[in-house]
């Protein structure tokens, strides 16, 4: 067995334990917020946070190394499948450090301040990004798969749609909701309260 083959093999080993733990995980929490079980949505989301460190985030970042360098064993640079699969693991790296994980740990603050309102719904705003970065990851897989080159419109194109469409469907209302709004009700609040006193 050679160089390129032990790497090849670390690199989707590494992929099936962060795509295929995190996506069991999500579905588990999404069937909890769906039968409006909240104790069943925390406890998949408490368990995403604790492993967010030890698993997901090591699993995220070796499936990305692993990967750079059977491209580089197999000279592959030059192969667009390469570099966009590259690109989408190193996007969905970054979301789960950057916005996931910290979201996670607000979360578990907030479950011991005892604000389970919040808790549940930032919990489901974690489950929306969730949804789009797995739709990232799932055309990422496309790309393994189907390895299109310059001259595959139809695949890129189909991919880019429904990374698109992802966005729009599941960023788009998280996005809808702007600081700008929560200052205005805050502040319609702040001059209630004041005409109240």
């Amino acid at each position: 067995m050679d160089f390129y083959t032990i790497f090849k093999l670390l690199h989707v080993l590494c992929a099936l334990a962060w795509v295929g733990g995190g996506m069991t995980l999500l579905v588990a929490s999404l069937l909890a917020s769906r039968a409006n079980n909240d104790a069943g949505l925390m406890a998949g989301l408490d368990l995403m946070n604790r492993l967010g460190k030890t698993w997901f985030v090591p699993a995220s970042l070796l499936t990305v190394v692993f990967g750079a360098v059977v491209a580089t064993l197999g000279g592959m640079w030059g192969e667009l499948w390469v570099i966009l699969g590259l690109a989408g693991f190193a996007s969905t790296f970054l979301t789960g450090l950057l916005l996931l994980e910290p979201e996670g740990r607000r979360i578990g603050a907030l479950v011991e301040a005892g604000d389970m309102a919040g808790a549940i719904a930032g919990g489901r705003r974690l489950m929306t990004v969730g949804k789009f970065d797995y739709t990232v990851m799932l055309m990422v897989i496309v790309d393994m798969v189907a390895k299109p080159g310059p001259g595959d419109v139809a695949v890129l194109g189909v991919m880019a749609v429904a990374v698109i469409a992802g966005a729009v469907f599941f960023l788009g209302p998280i996005l809808a909701r702007t600081p700008a709004a929560a200052d205005r009700k805050s502040t319609r609040l702040n001059s209630s309260h004041t005409v109240i006193s």
